[in-house]
């Protein structure tokens, strides 16, 4: 890989603190822009409707000066006599409408024309235009169901007629009449027209102020249609009128006054309207965005501009700010690089941060490596001193032996007084059988442990690992305690049950006396050495002391009676069982009131008698009780009533000839093959007993009954049993999934294998493993 290169670190650091600065100039200028945008928009708006107020203005003040005229002229005497006469006077209509016009117009310069229908006559009386005019706005009061609107403009073309052609004339024309519920159709009309040309220059003006940026202001009627004089551009004026319809659709609940954007051309604009109420119209006012936003272009070129300068100071401000954060970052870095000598991880790394956290880590590799063998061997060394207390030629002067104490953490008193715990693993030779050496040692382990801590809540200890089938603990004892022994011996039961119940293993206590000095440590571990072999008449899982063997190595008797010895003599040749067993019971009592060595010499002794006692009544001795069997079956047991039990058993299967026809064919050397052939091909799925019987060139028959008879197990029980123990040791070993340890201990059906583990152990694999794992931690 490339190493890292100078100041890598720094040049990241550059580009960040820029890009940083960058993105909030951005961010500040987007936000100026759209609400600079924003607002604009909004001033224009502000702008548009002050032009459109002033011409709703106009239009609402022609609107009420028109329907206030219309009033008056409805209710003038003149007007109602020439609209309702019943018989036509022509010279008087002409002074009345002459009087009328005269009196109208002087005042009202923007009046076109009067116009008075009489429904009596069915005639159209005008003034201002020719008298007998014919108005098309009659037609349509009297021709159709629904009545044009009364007081409202309606912008309409009267079509002039000058010299004989017609020529378009646009007004506003205000219609009052009255109807009754009888007949909905008025006697009399008084139209009035109004000349358009005030209000539609008005317009005109103001969109000829801005012609070249293409605004324009437009008036829609009550129906939607434009006022139009013909001079705006029509396309426009349609495209305008549906986006207004487009918009009130979309929002119906939008105000009478506003504005939207919308697009023509691929060009936006901006649409302003406004709604006169009185007069029923609708103004509206188009103006081209890019007229709108010609200021927020010139903005945005300055944004831009300024972001660019902003740009280069925050390259220069970079720089700045990350030589002064990164020079003593940069310092440590060379110191580093200078001081440790390089390695082939160090061209992995690109940055200073990667090799500064390479070597980091490297060295915290090496602290915990340095720690590791420094406590492995205060480990070591804790364990060598605590070994040498026991030593009859350690010789320590008080102040050395506290200074050693606290240097290796032992948390034992230098004055005072101690006593030695052994802890004897019950079983040791099925122990040693059914475990790996990792997990003997763990099993040590534990047991130390969990001692120590029960016995720590009443005495200081320490704990010793003896290798063998034993541990040891040096306890303090607290001076003038009476209750000390009994206090201990109650801590060493409860160790005994708690270790026990989680790991399926008894031990047997041998408790000293209490010494006055550490250098009385070697005889007390003598001491508990000889009582511990007294476990062979206590049993396993006792708790053994000086007090409770006295009597037994007080004993002088050197065994038990020759009279009992004789008694189980006549009873094995006269075949009485029962006689034999009670016999043998009262031999085993005495046995057991011995003294270790003379007990167990008395039951070499009781088996010989035994022996000799089956030769004279001429029955084969059972397996069990032949000579070459007996340092296997007997001499091994560590429990006198072990011993009582086989020997029971033996002397039982001899008298009642259970075992007469096979004896001469029993093979011990055949046994102990087929034990070792077992423990060695386990992983062969396709050992079974018949594989073994063709091996041994023996029938399967006479192979299982031999290894039955002899240690009262089955061969398959035999294959099974080696297979589920290496399986045990495999899933608290290895890191291995059931199924691949199932495979590797030679079963060949993994259903049968899980019934099997459940049935020995009484928890599934994986609960197997997850215990011990925990326990090892305990």
């Amino acid at each position: 890989m490339k190493r890292f290169g100078i100041k890598v670190y720094f040049t990241k650091m550059v580009l960040w603190i820029s890009v940083a600065i960058l993105l909030l100039i951005v961010a500040l200028s987007t936000v100026v822009y759209i609400n600079a945008q924003k607002l604009l928009v909004k001033n224009e708006y502000a702008s548009n409707q002050k032009i459109l107020y002033q011409v709703k203005y106009n239009m609402a003040f022609m609107d009420e000066t028109i329907a206030n005229l219309c009033k008056s002229l409805y209710l003038n005497s003149d007007v109602s006599a020439v609209m309702y006469a019943k018989l036509e006077n022509m010279v008087d209509v002409a002074n009345r409408l002459n009087k009328v016009t005269s009196s109208i117009t002087s005042t009202n310069p923007y009046i076109h024309s009067i116009t008075i229908y009489n429904r009596n006559l069915d005639q159209t009386y005008n003034a201002g235009s020719p008298v007998f005019f014919h108005d098309e706005l009659l037609d349509a009061l009297y021709g159709k169901d629904q009545l044009p609107p009364k007081m409202k403009p309606i912008f309409r073309n009267i079509r002039k007629l000058v010299n004989s052609e017609t020529r378009p004339e646009h007004v506003f024309s205000y219609l009052m009449y009255e109807t009754s519920p009888d007949d909905l159709k008025p006697d009399g009309v008084v139209i009035v027209n109004v000349r358009s040309e005030w209000l539609l220059n008005n317009i005109a003006q103001i969109n000829m102020i801005d012609k070249r940026k293409g605004d324009g202001i437009f008036i829609l009627d009550q129906f939607g249609e434009y006022l139009n004089d013909g001079t705006g551009d029509y396309e426009i004026m349609e495209w305008a009128k549906a986006q207004l319809s487009a918009y009130r659709s979309a929002h119906p609940d939008s105000d009478p006054d506003g504005f939207f954007e919308g697009e023509r051309g691929g060009a936006p604009y901006l649409i302003t309207y406004s709604n006169v109420g009185s007069a029923g119209m609708t103004l509206l006012k188009i103006q081209p965005v890019p007229e709108v936003y010609q200021y927020i272009v010139r903005l945005r070129t300055s944004i831009i501009f300024i972001t660019l300068i902003a740009l280069l100071l925050a390259l220069v401000v970079s720089i700045l700010i990350s030589r002064k954060i990164y020079r003593p970052f940069g310092n440590l870095v060379n110191s580093i690089r200078m001081d440790r000598p390089r390695r082939s991880g160090d061209d992995e790394v690109i940055d200073e941060i990667s090799y500064l956290n390479s070597v980091y880590r490297q060295s915290m590799e090496e602290l915990d490596l340095f720690y590791k063998e420094k406590d492995e061997y205060k480990d070591v060394m804790r364990h060598y001193w605590l070994s040498r207390l026991l030593d009859e030629r350690f010789n320590i002067t008080r102040t050395e032996l506290a200074a050693l104490f606290k240097e290796m953490r032992i948390s034992l008193p230098v004055e005072g007084s101690y006593a030695v715990c052994l802890l004897k693993i019950d079983s040791y030779k099925e122990f040693q059988q059914a475990y790996s050496a990792k997990d003997k040692a763990t099993f040590r382990f534990a047991l130390i442990n969990i001692a120590s801590e029960l016995v720590a809540r009443k005495y200081p200890n320490e704990g010793i690992d003896m290798k063998e089938d034993h541990v040891l603990l040096i306890v303090g004892l607290p001076e003038r305690d009476v209750s000390g022994p009994v206090e201990l011996v109650t801590l060493l039961t409860e160790a005994q049950d708690v270790f026990s119940r989680y790991f399926k293993v008894t031990f047997t206590t041998s408790l000293s006396d209490p010494a006055d000095s550490l250098s009385g440590l070697h005889a007390l571990y003598n001491q508990v050495q000889d009582q511990a072999m007294y476990r062979l008449q206590l049993g396993h899982g006792s708790i053994i002391t000086n007090a409770r063997i006295r009597k037994n190595a007080e004993n002088k008797r050197a065994g038990y009676s020759k009279e009992l010895e004789d008694w189980l003599a006549e009873t094995i040749k006269s075949g009485n069982v029962a006689a034999m067993k009670e016999v043998l019971a009262n031999l085993f009592g005495e046995m057991e009131k011995l003294n270790y060595h003379n007990a167990l010499v008395s039951i070499i002794r009781l088996v010989d008698a035994a022996i000799k006692a089956l030769e004279e009544a001429k029955a084969p001795a059972a397996p069990a009780l032949q000579i070459a069997s007996i340092g296997r079956h007997i001499l091994e047991k560590e429990t006198m009533a072990e011993i009582h039990r086989i020997v029971r058993e033996g002397l039982q299967d001899s008298i009642n000839k259970e075992t007469v026809g096979n004896a001469e064919s029993l093979n011990y050397f055949l046994v102990d093959a087929v034990t070792e052939y077992v423990h060695k091909n386990y992983r062969d799925s396709s050992l079974s007993l018949p594989a073994i019987a063709s091996i041994m060139k023996i029938s399967s028959r006479s192979l299982s009954k031999m290894y039955k008879e002899a240690t009262q197990l089955s061969i398959p029980d035999l294959i099974n049993g080696v297979r589920l123990t290496k399986a045990a040791e495999l899933l608290i070993q290895e890191d291995l999934s059931v199924y691949e340890v199932v495979q590797r201990v030679g079963f060949t059906n993994e259903t049968y294998f899980f019934s099997l583990f459940k049935k020995k152990y009484k928890v599934t694999p994986k609960e197997y493993a997850l215990q011990r794992n925990v326990n090892k931690f305990i």
